[in-house]
């Protein structure tokens, strides 16, 4: 059926009778004058007689004709077309419209030479310029984070499709609820009577599965809803599903051990090779999977290398056959426990206790990985792969070990010290610099003979709104399963801190006469903790305590939440990235390590608040490297991994929900037929006919019979 962006032009139509009614009424009546040599003339070539007539009448048909069309033309007809891939219907009328593209990872699958994204951008593009004129338009990306492409709802088609024909192909996990909800309150801001959302999207189905289209808008407005299906004529995708290294490097062979997840989700049997790229060196594995299969392989990689990268062959989605891995980054944390006073009996000794806590503490079998060294190891050596540094009774450290201790808090690590026997006398200067507080001397709740005299309690401190940063992060962890069981901890001998005003932000807990027992502080990127007692039973019977075991262990998760974070593995395309600060530090700089990298990219710490990063904007998967800077002068790097989600590798479509029913006639009433616009094959034809008439008229007068 053909269609009319201005339907009342049509109303030229009454045009075309306009020679009709000049030939038969309009034109002059000459008087009749009787002469029969006429007659004879007439009467003697009835077949000249009758060409003029014909001439005549199809001379008045033609300018019909051309009236006629000339009207139609104006009117903007959209024509069928038969077999066409130009998008949805939309109908006719002035309408807000909002499209929301998919721009997933599964949208980037390749079918017959172009991806669905592709295919998507086009349909939609058709569908922008066949809209009547005055509509207004709204475009929404569904791939995480979704977000519109267009601030507000325009009528400028141009710069609509202009945005449109930019959209970059990442690959993202489907955003599809959150887009749905900005199309919504886009079609909302619209004056317009009539609001039409309209979904181009492969359904695929770990993203659509549970998302509802809505039917209004936020005042009631009803909204028009088409859901354009696309679909690839292959699924056949195999993805590298995962890559972690397990374990802590094997320093006696200098390795590592890479475990790789692979998924088969096409529908024929796979073999093929999966490749690990480390360096120069290159390693293959033959894979055989039936469909739905899940295999994995471990490799033994040289621990001297970085990153290493993992591939499958070229299939119907290429974005998950590639990811890259950190071989630096084990999941488990490391933690040294620094012996100031090793002793021959195990229960006597400084560490013993707090050894047996963190093996048992783990909430996951590996979750760290505890060594512990002699006091004169401490240097930058012993703490260049360590995540929390304990401190257990040591003495003062050389300049060399208490420079390595800085160096690696300031990058990251954590620093937990315990005082003890081996507290210099007078103290102040003990670990300059890296504590939270100063130390000013010890206190004795001992009578002479070593009696206990007036052992102190040790309690939670309660005073939550003076305290801040990490202090506030432990306090709200622990504080709730801590308070009661702290109840029976008695301490005879703790270390005394000089009294600040803004000691009271650092301080976690207290002794019963309020002096501080816990405090916590920050030092670069790292934390540090203070404990004014012993981790033996030297000074407290802390160790025995229920509260000593979950107390030692959130103390080295906070203590660690630095590397944790950077350590608990990549981030996915268009997450964003929390990374720990420097407090020196006053702009950070990300550049991509990849091909076809952009500019780099610095963010000012005036807009950054606590003490974290924050990084958006990681739309490429590969390797990043963030540089904190004071100054201009970089202060501390490190990599940071983005990859693609492994969400969106399954190509099968949602088997059920309200949008998989939505979508599943989009086209099917239109047959494969849709329309495009006509006018310009109209306006051919009016030049045709108006040459044909030109024409006849010229022939006409060469062969027109002589005047009487």
């Amino acid at each position: 059926m053909i269609q009319f962006d201005n339907p009342w032009m049509l109303l030229g139509l009454l045009a075309a009778a306009l020679p009709v009614w000049l030939h038969l009424f309009g034109r002059r009546h000459a008087p009749v004058v009787q002469f029969s040599a006429l007659d004879f003339i007439l009467a003697s070539n009835p077949k000249r007689a009758r060409a003029l007539r014909v001439r005549e009448w199809l001379l008045i048909a033609l300018r019909s004709a051309v009236l006629a069309l000339l009207a139609v033309a104006l009117a903007r007809p959209l024509l069928p077309v038969f077999g066409g891939d130009v998008g949805p219907e939309v109908g006719t009328g002035t309408q807000a419209v909002v499209l929301v593209i998919d721009d997933s990872q599964s949208m980037l699958a390749r079918d017959r030479g172009e991806t669905l994204l592709d295919r998507s951008v086009a349909r939609a593009a058709a569908l922008l310029e066949r809209l009547p004129p005055g509509c207004q338009v709204g475009l929404v990306a569904t791939g995480f984070p979704a977000r519109p492409l267009l601030r507000q709802l325009t009528r400028d088609r141009g710069a609509a499709l202009d945005v449109l024909r930019r959209l970059p192909a990442r690959p993202r996990r489907d955003d599809a609820g959150k887009a749905l909800n900005l199309a919504q309150i886009l079609l909302d801001s619209s004056d317009l009577p009539l609001r039409r959302l309209v979904v181009l999207s492969d359904l695929q189905a770990t993203g659509w599965s549970d998302v509802s289209l809505p039917t209004r808008s936020i005042q009631g407005v009803p909204i028009q809803a088409t859901i354009d299906r696309l679909e690839s004529s292959s699924r056949e995708n195999t993805a590298v599903v995962d890559a972690v290294v397990t374990g802590a490097a094997d320093r006696a062979n200098n390795q590592v051990r890479l475990e790789v997840a692979v998924t088969h989700f096409g529908e024929k049997p796979f073999r093929n090779y999966l490749n690990v790229q480390s360096g120069d060196r290159e390693v293959k594995s033959l894979l055989q999977l039936q469909p739905g299969e899940t295999v994995r392989r471990s490799f033994s990689l040289p621990a001297g290398a970085q990153w290493a990268e993992v591939s499958l062959p070229p299939d119907a989605l290429e974005a998950d056959n590639r990811r890259m891995v950190r071989l630096d980054a084990s999941t488990a944390l490391r933690v040294a426990l620094v012996n100031g006073a090793p002793r021959p009996v195990p229960r006597d000794d400084e560490v013993f206790f707090a050894a047996r806590a963190l093996e048992l503490g783990q909430s996951q079998t590996g979750q760290w990985l505890v060594d512990v060294l002699p006091a004169d190891k401490l240097g930058a050596a012993s703490l260049a792969e360590t995540d929390v540094v304990v401190l257990a009774n040591v003495a003062q450290p050389s300049d060399e070990a208490l420079a390595a201790l800085k160096s690696a808090v300031q990058s990251g690590a954590g620093l937990l010290v315990a005082v003890g026997d081996n507290l210099p006398d007078p103290p102040q200067g003990y670990l300059q610099g890296l504590l939270p507080a100063t130390l000013v001397g010890q206190r004795h709740l001992m009578s002479v003979d070593g009696s206990a005299r007036q052992a102190t309690s040790l309690r939670w401190e309660s005073a939550a709104g003076a305290l801040q940063g990490p202090a506030m992060q432990l306090l709200g962890q622990s504080a709730g399963e801590l308070s009661e069981a702290l109840s029976g901890v008695a301490v005879q001998h703790y270390a005394l801190v000089r009294p600040d005003a803004a000691l009271a932000g650092s301080v976690v807990a207290r002794y019963g006469d309020g002096a501080p027992a816990l405090l916590l502080g920050s030092l670069g990127r790292g934390q540090v903790a203070l404990l004014t007692t012993t981790l033996d039973r030297d000074w407290t019977n802390l160790p025995v305590q229920p509260a000593f075991l979950p107390l030692l262990h959130d103390l080295v998760l906070t203590l660690a939440r630095t590397r944790a974070s950077e350590r608990r593995g990549p981030v996915e395309v268009g997450e964003v990235a929390q990374l720990a600060r420097d407090g020196r530090a006053d702009q950070l700089e990300i550049r991509y390590e990849g091909q076809g990298a952009g500019p780099r990219r610095v963010l000012p710490a005036a807009l950054e608040s606590g003490p974290t990063w924050t990084v958006a904007g990681l739309d490429e998967p590969g390797r990043y490297v963030a540089t904190e800077l004071r100054g201009g002068v970089a202060l501390t790097s490190r990599p940071l991994l983005v990859v693609p989600p492994s969400t969106e590798s399954d190509l099968r479509p949602a088997a059920k929900g309200e949008m998989v029913r939505a979508g599943q006639n989009p086209q099917a009433a239109h047959a494969g037929v849709v329309t495009a616009p006509g006018w310009a094959g109209v306006l051919v034809l009016l030049l045709g006919l108006l040459v044909v008439e030109a024409v006849l008229l010229a022939r006409g007068s060469r062969g027109a019979a002589p005047v009487l």
